[in-house]
C-alpha cells in the first residue's frame, strides 16, 4: 500500500456506525497522527454543524479540528454564503444544520416561518433526521415555480449500528422528483468543488492524498473522477460483491488495516 500525505476519511460506515466507532479507527487515526499525516474529515453528511463532529469524536476520545471537518453541509453553506447573498432561501434540514447557516449569515427560512412563496430564490435539501411532511410539502409548491434548487449529496442511504440503512439526502430529493419532475445541484462528494474545498482547508495537492471510504459511487467515485487514489472498506455499504463503474486503488475489510510506512 502506497504511503500518503494526506487521508481523507469517509465518517458514517467508514469511521463510525452510527455512534460507535468501528474497532481499530481510533488506534489508526492515532497512529497516522504520530506519523506526521494530516487527516481530514470527508463525509457526505450534511444534517450537522462541523462543531457537533468535534463534540462527538470527543466524547470517543478522538480530538479533531475544526478545518479537519470537510461536509457536503458545510461546502453548500460556503457556496450559499459567497454566491447567494440577498437571496432568501428555503432549507430542509436539521435544526443543528439550520443554526450553522444562520450563524454565516445565510438568508434561510424553514417550515415554522411566516414568509411569502414568491419571497424565495433557492431551495436546498440536506440530509434531514426531523424530516415532516409539511417540510415536502412546501418544497414541492416551491419548485413547481421557478426557483433554484440545491441539494448537498447524492446518498440515497447512510448506514447505522446492526447493519441497518436510513434514508439520506439523495432519498429525500427522489421523493420530491416523484412529484415536481426535477433535480437538484449537489455539492457532495463526488463533486470536485467538495475535493477541491478540503484539499484547500488542509493545503494539500491532489497527488498527495488517499480518500478512504465504504460508498463506490460517492467516495471510491470522488477519487476516480478527480484525480485521487482510493481505499475501499467493507465496514459499511460496499461488499466484495458490489459491482461499480468506479473501482478503488485497494479494498480492504476496515481501516484498522490501512498500512503506514
Amino acid at each position: 500500500m502506497k504511503d500518503y500525505k494526506g487521508y481523507l476519511f469517509d465518517i458514517d460506515g467508514t469511521l463510525l456506525l452510527g455512534d460507535v466507532l468501528i474497532s481499530g479507527a481510533k488506534e489508526k487515526i492515532e497512529e497516522l497522527r504520530k506519523k506526521g499525516k494530516t487527516i481530514g474529515f470527508y463525509t457526505n453528511n450534511s444534517s450537522k454543524n462541523p462543531k457537533s463532529y468535534i463534540e462527538k469524536f470527543k466524547k470517543l476520545g478522538i480530538d479533531i479540528e475544526l478545518k479537519e471537518v470537510i461536509t457536503a453541509g458545510v461546502v453548500l453553506a460556503d457556496y450559499l454564503k459567497n454566491s447567494c447573498k440577498n437571496k432568501k432561501i428555503f432549507i430542509v434540514g436539521t435544526k443543528d444544520y439550520k443554526n450553522y447557516c444562520k450563524n454565516l449569515d445565510i438568508n434561510i427560512v424553514d417550515e415554522n416561518d411566516e414568509f411569502e412563496f414568491s419571497e424565495i430564490d433557492i431551495v436546498v435539501v440536506t440530509l434531514d433526521s426531523e424530516l415532516n411532511y409539511k417540510k415536502l410539502e412546501i418544497a414541492c409548491e416551491l419548485l413547481h415555480g421557478d426557483v433554484e434548487y440545491l441539494a448537498a449529496n447524492e446518498d440515497l442511504v447512510y448506514p447505522v449500528q446492526g447493519g441497518i440503512f436510513l434514508p439520506d439526502c439523495r432519498a429525500i430529493c427522489n421523493m420530491i422528483e416523484l412529484c415536481i419532475k426535477k433535480t437538484p445541484k449537489y455539492f457532495g462528494k463526488p463533486k470536485k468543488i467538495m475535493l477541491d474545498y478540503a484539499l484547500k482547508n488542509l493545503s494539500l495537492e491532489k497527488d498527495e492524498v488517499v480518500i478512504v471510504g465504504d460508498r463506490l459511487y460517492t467516495d471510491i467515485a470522488s477519487g476516480n473522477i478527480n484525480g485521487c487514489n482510493t481505499i475501499l472498506v467493507l465496514t459499511g455499504e460496499a461488499t466484495k460483491d458490489s459491482e461499480s463503474i468506479y473501482k478503488p486503488m485497494y479494498t480492504i475489510d476496515s481501516v484498522a488495516e490501512i498500512k503506514i510506512y
